[in-house]
C-alpha cells in the first residue's frame, strides 16, 4: 500500500503545481477587476467546477456499474 501512496505522490504533486500555476495566472486578473466583479466570477467558477466535478463523478459512477 505504500508503495502505491508514494507512486500517486508524484502525481498529485504534479497536479498541484499545475493547480498552483494556473490559480496564480487566474487570481492576479481577478483581483484587478471592482470587488462585485470578483464576487461574480467567483461564483460562476464555483458553480462551473461544482457541475463539471458532478457530471465526472455520474460517468465514473456508471462506468463502475458496467
Amino acid at each position: 500500500m505504500q508503495v502505491t501512496t508514494l507512486r500517486n505522490f508524484g502525481r498529485e504533486a504534479h497536479l498541484r503545481k499545475k493547480w498552483d500555476k494556473l490559480w496564480r495566472e487566474i487570481s492576479e486578473r481577478i483581483l484587478r477587476l471592482p470587488q462585485r466583479e470578483q464576487n461574480i466570477i467567483l461564483e460562476d467558477l464555483h458553480t462551473a467546477i461544482e457541475s463539471r466535478i458532478l457530471v465526472m463523478e455520474r460517468i465514473n459512477n456508471a462506468n463502475r456499474d458496467h
